[in-house]
C-alpha cells in the first residue's frame, strides 16, 4: 500500500473520516484533463461531454440507480441543499431529523419552514436505538426523514433498506447524507429517494466534486431550484450547469482503482479492521462509543478531552480527529493490522496519564 499511498510510510494515517489520503497517480488522472485543453482548448468538449456521462453510468451501476437519478453537485452540502430547496412543502408536512445530525442536514429546511413545514428534532439518548428512534417519529404527516447513514460523531450506521421500506409504506421520503459511508460500506441507493455525497472522504477523489442521487418519485415533488443552461430545456432537471471536469477525471480513475481491487476486497478490510480495533480497545479497556453491529468505518471512543487526545497521538505520528464524545479513528482499506494496534496502545496510555 505504501507504494499507492506514500504518506502512509511516515504516518499512521486513521483519519479518512476527515480526508482521504491520494493515491499515487490521482493527480496524473486529473492533469489529463487540463493536457487536453492545453492541446485542444474547447475543441475537446465532446471528449468531457463522452466522460461525464461514462462516469454517471459507472455510478448508477455500482449503486442500483438509473444514469437519469444522478446529478453531479459540489459537495454534500450543495445536494442536500439542492434537494431540500426544490421540493415544494405544505403546512403541516414534518421533517423528521436526528436532533445531534451533522449541520449540513439540520440547516438547509428554513425555506421549507417559510412553507409551514414543522422541522421535528428527535433527541437520541441511545445510540442502539437511533434508527428505531427515527422510525418511531416519522409517523403520518411526515414528508422527508433525514439521516446519516453513517454518523459522523458517533459512526453509528443505519440499515437503509429498512429504513426506506418504512418510509415507502408510509409515503415518505428518505434524504441519506452518505458522505461518512461511500466506499467504506457496500452502498445501494434502490431503497433511497435524496442522497448526497462528496468523493474527498471514503472515496479517495478530492474536494470539490459530490453526487446528488434523487428517486423519480422525490423528481415529482420538486420544482428546481436553480435554473441555467443545463436545464432550461426541462424544468424537472437538477443539472443546470457545468459539471467539474477535472475532479470527474479523477473519480473516473479512483473508480478504476477501486474495481482493481474489487469492492469486495475494500469493503471487507475496512470491516477485519474495524473488528480488530474493537478487539485491542477491549483488550486496553476503552469505551466504544459507536455500536457494534451497526457500523462502517468510524469508531468512536470516549475521551474526556477529544482535543487534547487527537493532539497526543499526533505527537506519536498517529492521525486522528476529535469528534462527538472523545476521538473519532476511521480504518479505510489502505491501513494495517499494525495501524491498528499502534494506535489502541497510544490511545490507552494517553487516556491512563490524564
Amino acid at each position: 500500500m505504501a507504494a499507492l499511498f506514500p504518506y502512509l510510510a511516515e504516518r499512521v494515517y486513521l483519519d479518512t473520516a476527515a480526508v482521504g489520503l491520494c493515491w499515487q497517480g490521482f493527480g496524473s488522472a486529473v492533469s489529463r484533463f487540463y493536457d487536453e485543453v492545453l492541446s485542444h482548448g474547447y475543441d475537446v468538449r465532446p471528449q468531457w461531454l463522452e466522460k461525464t456521462g461514462q462516469v454517471r453510468a459507472r455510478l448508477a451501476s455500482w449503486l442500483g440507480v438509473g444514469p437519469q437519478d444522478i446529478t453531479f453537485v459540489s459537495n454534500t452540502t450543495d445536494g442536500l441543499n439542492l434537494a431540500a430547496n426544490s421540493l415544494q412543502f405544505k403546512a403541516s408536512d414534518r421533517i423528521v431529523c436526528a436532533k445531534d445530525e451533522f449541520p449540513s442536514a439540520l440547516g438547509i429546511w428554513k425555506a421549507a419552514e417559510r412553507q409551514g413545514a414543522e422541522l421535528v428534532l428527535v433527541p437520541i439518548p441511545d445510540e442502539e436505538e437511533r434508527q428505531a428512534r427515527l422510525l418511531e417519529a416519522a409517523r403520518a404527516g411526515t414528508k422527508v426523514l433525514v439521516a446519516s447513514h453513517t454518523h459522523p460523531n458517533t459512526g453509528t450506521t443505519l440499515d437503509l433498506e429498512a429504513l426506506g421500506r418504512h418510509c415507502r409504506a408510509h409515503g415518505i421520503l428518505l434524504m441519506i447524507d452518505g458522505i461518512q459511508a461511500l466506499g467504506a460500506v457496500p452502498t445501494c441507493l434502490k431503497d433511497v429517494d435524496i442522497y448526497a455525497a462528496s468523493f474527498f472522504k471514503w472515496m479517495l477523489s478530492g474536494f470539490g466534486f459530490g453526487m446528488l442521487v434523487t428517486s423519480e418519485r422525490a423528481r415529482n415533488m420538486m420544482k428546481p431550484i436553480w435554473q441555467g443552461y443545463a436545464n432550461m430545456d426541462d424544468e424537472r432537471q437538477l443539472q443546470y450547469a457545468h459539471v467539474n471536469s477535472p475532479a470527474l477525471y479523477g473519480l473516473d480513475a479512483t473508480l478504476d482503482l477501486f474495481e482493481d481491487i474489487g469492492w469486495d476486497t475494500v469493503h471487507a478490510r475496512v470491516r477485519m479492521l474495524g473488528n480488530q480495533l474493537i478487539a485491542e480497545a477491549d483488550r486496553h479497556g476503552l469505551n466504544l462509543v459507536t455500536p457494534r453491529h451497526q457500523r462502517a468505518g468510524i469508531h468512536i471512543f470516549k475521551a474526556p478531552d477529544g482535543e487534547a487526545v487527537r493532539l497526543r497521538l499526533a505527537e506519536q505520528g498517529i492521525s486522528v480527529s476529535a469528534r462527538g464524545e472523545g476521538v473519532r479513528i476511521a480504518t479505510h482499506f489502505y491501513n494495517s493490522t499494525q495501524d491498528v494496534q499502534k494506535c489502541a496502545a497510544a490511545l490507552a496510555q494517553v487516556l491512563a496519564s490524564t
